[in-house]
């Protein structure tokens, strides 16, 4: 077995979770504000999500090919900018940072949908593709940092219920809100958006790390 294993010794951790109740978890340190600007990014999607099909298919008259074709391309754009150019905005700006400018480029998006010309829904298209990528991972990164690790599980746990149900509310009001308002419903969309922006400035700043000298 030594000569397997070795004979090095190597200090053991022991994580203790605890199970907290939704009010514990509301109460920890920028969690309860971060899981509200989670909820409100999943609600204003969700409107989008339901109301932009039946949209482009009743109001711009668009045929399967070509409302297809624009979610293949609005999903192209997600993935390049979630990867290389993510990649590179990381090295320069902070976490709090890219959640500020992606919300603020994301509710700026929502506004061009408002609108029967092709250029215009593709320019929201790439606006949106921008905001999400910086603004999505950027937050989920925050609030995973939020907790201390033996609480990270729960909290985790927590922001996936509240995504489940804002998916669902989303939905079913997206739904209604587009019978009623017709494309005004990304209208709502852009302003629960700019909300989150304006919310996110409570975001803590992130300490700079003290150097070995």
């Amino acid at each position: 077995m030594h000569k397997i294993l070795g004979q090095d010794q190597k200090q053991c951790f022991e994580l203790r979770a605890r199970d907290l109740s939704m009010r514990e978890i509301l109460t920890l340190p920028s969690v309860g504000l971060l899981l509200g600007l989670y909820f409100l990014v999943y609600l204003a999607f969700n409107f989008f999500y339901v109301a932009f099909p039946v949209y482009a298919a009743t109001g711009i008259r668009w045929s399967l090919a070509q409302t297809g074709v624009f979610f293949s391309v609005l999903a192209f754009l997600m993935a390049l900018v979630q990867g290389p150019v993510l990649a590179r905005v990381s090295a320069i700006w902070s976490d709090r940072t890219r959640v500020l400018g992606g919300s603020f480029v994301l509710a700026l998006s929502f506004l061009f949908f408002n609108s029967q010309n092709i250029v215009s829904i593709y320019v929201g298209a790439a606006l949106l593709a921008l905001g999400n990528g910086l603004m999505w991972p950027s937050l989920l990164a925050v609030l995973a940092k939020s907790a201390n690790r033996n609480v990270q599980g729960t909290v985790q746990g927590f922001a996936g219920s509240l995504a489940a149900v804002a998916s669902i509310v989303g939905l079913l009001i997206g739904g209604l809100l587009y019978s009623a308002l017709g494309a005004r419903v990304f209208v709502i969309s852009g302003v629960l958006t700019f909300v989150t922006f304006a919310v996110a400035f409570a975001i803590p700043s992130a300490r700079p790390a003290s150097r070995k000298r």
